[in-house]
């Protein structure tokens, strides 16, 4: 009796859902809650459909940031300027250099200097308290200040002058003076000489370097001579020890030359010049101060005349 009513329960339910499949609606199968005493299989979920998360984000609040104007040059009509640069060469000991630019209003209407600025920390334009207004025939005058602690060569700046009716561009130009050799004091002389006795090699070393090494790096010939030989033999206060090489009072030829250039002279202020005996000059550069020498220096001595015999 129980299983002729569990065979009519499924008979009606296939009955339903073949007329809700005629009726062209989609068919929800409805199964018994338990089959066999077991409990029927889950119904499949039906997958979500994609989420557009571009259209759910809000509207952005940044906006745009517009690229600032492009500066407006000052018409050439408005102010008149005595220069739009200057120059300034330096003194030896200076530390700051000074320019002035002049100008005078040539308009019919006022112009406002609202501000002046440098391109650099180290030049500083002085205007007066600003807005400064300049009526039409007016004359003015903008001084620059160019700090040159630790410059060296020709230095340029520009200084932007603002004003309410567009901008000028000045230019200053600073030349710095090549720094002259100090002579050394009698008393570093002497020291000097006292230690390059002692070690004629020393002058290639410390702080005389500078003066004996350095110079010489990469010259020839002519201006080798002057950076490595004539420094101490052609000097003005030349020490009496070192001997004028155009005025010698014996013959010399290229073996001469080259062997005190390379090796020098112990126990004297002559040091030896090639790098094989710790010097600074190469083969090439030597065989140069060679040929030079030879090329200026009269290979044969000027001797006095002999007295005639009677």
């Amino acid at each position: 009796m129980k299983l002729s009513c569990l065979a009519l329960s499924l008979l009606c339910s296939t009955a339903l859902l073949g007329y809700a499949e005629t009726a062209g609606q989609p068919a929800q199968r409805t199964l018994p809650s338990r089959i066999n005493g077991n409990p029927p299989p889950p119904a499949p979920t039906p997958p979500l459909p994609p989420v557009d998360k571009a259209a759910n984000l809000p509207p952005s609040t940044v906006k745009p940031v517009a690229p600032p104007p492009a500066p407006v040059a000052l018409p050439a009509n408005l102010l008149a300027w005595d220069a739009e640069t200057k120059e300034y060469n330096l003194k030896p000991g200076e530390l700051e250099a000074h320019f002035t630019f002049y100008f005078t209003n040539i308009s019919s209407d006022e112009v406002v200097i609202r501000s002046a600025a440098a391109s650099c920390g180290c030049t500083v334009p002085k205007l007066p308290p600003v807005p400064w207004t300049n009526a039409p025939g007016a004359v003015g005058e903008i001084p620059v200040t160019m700090n040159m602690a630790g410059k060296s060569g020709v230095v340029f700046k520009t200084v932007t002058v603002t004003t309410d009716k567009g901008n000028k561009m000045l230019t200053v130009k600073a030349t710095v003076p090549a720094p002259q050799p100090v002579a050394a004091a009698p008393m570093d002389r002497n020291k000097n000489q006292e230690l390059a006795k002692a070690d004629r090699q020393a002058v290639f070393r410390g702080d005389c370097a500078r003066c004996h090494v350095e110079p010489t790096k990469g010259k020839l010939g002519k201006e080798l001579y002057e950076k490595a030989c004539g420094i101490c033999h052609d000097a003005e206060h030349r020490a009496e020890m070192v001997a004028d090489l155009k005025k010698l009072n014996h013959d010399t030829n290229a073996d001469y030359w080259k062997t005190w250039i390379s090796q020098g002279k112990p126990g004297s202020l002559m040091p030896a010049f090639a790098q094989s005996q710790g010097g600074p000059l190469t083969e090439d550069q030597i065989n140069s101060l060679v040929q030079y020498l030879v090329a200026t220096i009269p290979t044969h001595a000027a001797r006095p005349p002999q007295a005639s015999l009677k």
